[in-house]
């Protein structure tokens, strides 16, 4: 799903489960598209129904565009869809009478346990989005609202907005202390936990580097020698001076500078399922990018699997080459596919090695399975930059979580995978293509 890394895969027990970007319709929704779901402004929802049915074909989509509806609007009878199929007196009928959806209702016999709502909310530059089984399609309002918090998480941490708090310790942190927000403080805190444990490979200061690349503005160019080195002086996480009392930031050298994307998503993602957590909604999938996934629960209640979720091929994302279980876990990938460009025939990817100030590493994507969002951002971008070797030297390391790694095949496009940890795969995992896979070297003792 990552730069198109993840696509969720079909469940065998509930047929085709797959996720599909939703943007505002403009036109009017059709007759069969109409649902009475409260609006709230910049969201969307989709509800897909899942096919009972081995095949990889389309599921069925039906959307709602909040923006569309007005708080007073409501569907009339006539116009849900459902209606004619419902008899008089039967519980179904009367939900639909009351402004209610039989099909978020388990007790009515319109009630599809294969339906999936998918509610969605642009953010940090990518698609946020939340998924629930048909039996929390009730908690759509909590899912809207707890993707209402990303506008103030973004608010804080994004480095395009001038106001923001990453803005201000950039703009006034080698002159002075910059007083920040518990969850900054704390989210930059556990960046340098994460640039500690991977020695350095991860690191939130490596701006300048990623800028003499030109993968700040998307216009990637080889630097020159020099200009690599002089922007290696204003990296480095141990220059970063934190006082937790007044939770300020201060830089030790000039011209330093912090991004907190390749961790932030994470968090946002964290925040997220608590909320939903909170008003009592555990059976969830929750995405930022599809780079960045919490799943929690099961899709299909009881079963006790969570959810069925796909790796993709790290270049071709409409290539799907393995599938995993993920339940109570979060997953975040890191790989270069979509940001990378070509010199003197070579591939320059923008994950940069802050630590030698070149592109990093000798995989095409590296996925990792943790509980908290935030620590599986951190930890994959860290290994990705550190690469297949280093990571196997660090097998007895207790830290190290379950990853998968992707390598470039001896065939063109193709990819060799191997896992290090426990891994639930989906079963079958067919390529929907004839892309060349190799999972030769994955190592079956790990694998339930």
């Amino acid at each position: 799903m990552i730069v198109g890394n993840l696509t969720r895969l079909r469940n065998p027990q509930a047929g085709i489960a797959r996720t599909r970007r939703n943007r505002p319709r403009r036109k009017r929704p059709s007759q069969s598209q109409k649902r009475h779901i409260p609006p709230a402004a910049g969201s969307t929802v989709q509800v897909n129904q899942s096919l009972l049915d081995c095949q990889d074909v389309p599921a069925q989509l039906h959307r709602v565009d909040h923006q569309a509806m007005q708080p007073s609007e409501s569907v009339p009878p006539s116009d849900v869809p459902g209606k004619s199929d419902v008899e008089e007196g039967d519980p179904g009928r009367r939900n639909l009478e009351e402004g209610r959806n039989p099909w978020m209702d388990p007790a009515s016999p319109a009630f599809d346990p294969t339906m999936l709502t998918h509610v969605s909310r642009r953010a940090m530059a990518t698609e946020f989005a939340a998924i629930l089984p048909a039996h929390q399609a009730h908690s759509i309002e909590a899912a809207v609202d707890a993707l209402e918090q990303l506008d103030s998480l973004e608010a804080d941490w994004t480095i395009y907005r001038g106001t923001s708090e990453v803005s201000r310790i950039n703009q006034h942190a080698a002159s002075r202390p910059v007083v920040v927000s518990q969850r900054t403080f704390a989210l930059i805190e556990r960046s340098i936990h994460w640039s500690q444990i991977t020695e350095g490979a991860f690191d939130i200061t490596a701006g300048p580097l990623i800028e003499a690349w030109g993968f700040t503005r998307r216009q990637g160019r080889k630097p020159s020698e020099g200009e690599i080195a002089e922007a290696m002086q204003r990296v480095g996480y141990q220059q970063l001076e934190l006082t937790a009392e007044q939770r300020s930031i201060r830089f030790r050298r000039p011209g330093m500078s912090i991004n907190l994307g390749a961790i932030g998503k994470g968090q946002a993602l964290d925040t997220l399922a608590e909320s939903l957590r909170q008003r009592g909604i555990h059976d969830f999938l929750l995405h930022g990018g599809n780079s960045s996934v919490i799943a929690a629960g099961d899709q299909t209640p009881g079963s006790g699997l969570g959810w069925a979720v796909g790796l993709s091929h790290p270049t071709k994302p409409k290539r799907r080459l393995k599938g995993i279980w993920l339940r109570d876990m979060a997953l975040a990938t890191s790989g270069s596919g979509k940001q990378f460009f070509h010199h003197r025939g070579r591939r320059f990817g923008h994950v940069i090695d802050p630590r030698t100030g070149y592109p990093a590493g000798d995989l095409l994507a590296l996925t990792v399975l943790m509980p908290s969002a935030a620590d599986a951002d951190a930890c994959a971008t860290g290994l990705f930059v550190d690469g297949s070797t280093r990571i196997h030297q660090l097998q007895q390391q207790p830290w190290l979580p379950p990853v998968i790694l992707m390598k470039p095949g001896e065939r063109q496009d193709s990819v060799e995978i191997e896992s290090l940890g426990e891994i639930r795969w989906c079963e079958p995992s067919i390529p929907v293509d004839d892309s060349p896979v190799s999972d030769s070297s994955v190592d079956d003792s790990n694998v339930d």
